[in-house]
């Protein structure tokens, strides 16, 4: 991994505005006690989804009559986020993922593929020498696995193939890991470069308060950088604060185990955040915004039982499951401290509405090779179904999450203005 280049000064620029002329939707327009916060999922090249939401919200007459006062990103949202705050246009984002199709900005790793042939050559010479008594063991295994499948057919000898190594040779697929002396297939220094160029420098610098999501491989803790201080009683542990965004967070923020190399940042080494906080709302909250609106990358559960008719749905399957999983588990968390702030008003805890997440409609667009398909007209898809979503959300659903407990007498409508209790002089509260 490659020394953090130090931070040049970002390019300065003007700003991408909305159009002006337009009030925006009522519940989105800008407010200096209720800042709106804009919260963008992990979600891999479905990151051009929220691009086409970010069109239609900056272009539809009753869309955001102003930028969100506070944004918060993980992967692919982070990047949406540090282009957002960047400057760039809608059309100038789409372009960027387009460019992201026309010339693929990673290169794989030979040193993988290097230490690859290295560890099954020296297994390949090692497996003769192995002892008798060891082979004896093994032997009436192999045959027995191999009598429960049919023998005589490729598919058969392959399954009891696998069979065996993962029942009783185990140690070799252990060996065959550890030897291994490289910790991911592609490297990302192509992409920092063309991210660099894209935001103006090696660093983001802006007005918005931001923040960008990542996860300390060696620790397994969640890293959150933002560039506004903190106006919560948050421990200053969980957050790390800096007047600049580097490029080199972002990169780390999207670089997935395992695919990409991980990145070296301050001693610490830094993989996605989408591992642990795929939807970022509490670095929202710590920010400031009174108002979220979650931008997620994956259909709303229908309640019908999803097809499971082969290996690519069974994979779609479990990275939807962990990704709505994670947004719903903040989900709770806001709602519930809610629900705390409405009953335990000498706390003075501050109600943070939670809009209805804006996501795509399910189909075969959104399938589980969809995260890392960077094809040209698949990307121009999704940015168009990201506008659809974007539109439909403007004009027909945007209105306050109803809670955990929906039909409550207790909780606010949508349309009434959030409890607000007042604020310490001394230390904001959450």
């Amino acid at each position: 991994m490659d020394a953090v280049r130090p931070v040049a000064r970002p390019q300065r620029r003007a700003g991408y505005q909305p159009a002006q002329a337009r009030e925006g939707h009522p519940l989105l327009r800008p407010s200096a006690e209720r800042p709106l916060g804009l919260v963008l999922s992990g979600g891999g090249a479905r990151g051009a989804f929220q691009a086409g939401v970010w069109k239609a919200l900056m272009t539809h007459p009753r869309g955001m009559a102003a930028l969100p006062e506070v944004m918060s990103g993980t992967s692919a949202g982070a990047i949406n986020a540090v282009l957002i705050a960047a400057g760039r246009s809608p059309d100038e984002i789409l372009e960027f993922w387009l460019e992201l199709a026309r010339d693929p900005p990673v290169r794989a790793n030979e040193a993988f593929f290097t230490s690859l042939r290295r560890v099954l050559t020296r297994l390949t010479v090692q497996e003769p020498l192995r002892g008798l008594r060891q082979r004896r063991r093994e032997i009436p295994k192999a045959w027995r696995t191999l009598a429960r499948h049919r023998w005589f057919a490729p598919s058969g000898v392959q399954a009891s193939l696998m069979e065996f190594l993962l029942t009783a040779r185990f140690d070799a697929v252990s060996r065959l890991l550890d030897g291994i002396q490289s910790t991911h297939l592609f490297s990302t220094k192509i992409f920092r470069e063309r991210l660099r160029d894209a935001v103006g420098g090696d660093a983001v610098r802006s007005e918005i308060r931001l923040a960008i999501n990542c996860v300390d491989a060696r620790t397994g803790r969640v890293v959150r950088v933002v560039n506004h201080k903190p106006q919560t009683r948050t421990s200053s542990k969980l957050y790390r604060q800096l007047d600049e965004i580097p490029v080199d967070m972002v990169l780390a923020s999207a670089s997935i185990p395992l695919l990409f190399e991980p990145v070296s940042v301050d001693g610490m080494t830094l993989w996605d955040g989408g591992l642990l906080v795929n939807s970022p709302m509490a670095p929202a909250i710590a920010l400031g915004a009174r108002r979220i609106v979650p931008l997620l990358v994956t259909a709303a559960p229908s309640g019908e039982a999803a097809p499971m008719d082969s290996v690519g749905q069974c994979i779609e399957r479990v990275i939807d499951v962990l990704l709505e999983n994670a947004y719903n588990a903040d989900r709770k968390l806001m709602l519930e401290r809610n629900e705390l702030a409405q009953r335990m008003k000498e706390k003075r805890l501050r109600r943070v509405e939670l809009f209805t997440a804006i996501r795509p409609e399910a189909s075969e667009l959104f399938n589980a090779g969809s995260y890392l398909y960077f094809e040209r007209d698949n990307l121009l898809s999704m940015f168009r179904a990201g506008v659809e979503a974007g539109r439909h959300w403007i004009e027909v659903m945007p209105k306050i999450d109803a809670g955990l407990y929906p039909g409550r007498s207790d909780r606010n409508d949508a349309d009434e203005e959030p409890v607000l209790a007042p604020r310490s002089r001394s230390e904001p509260a959450l």
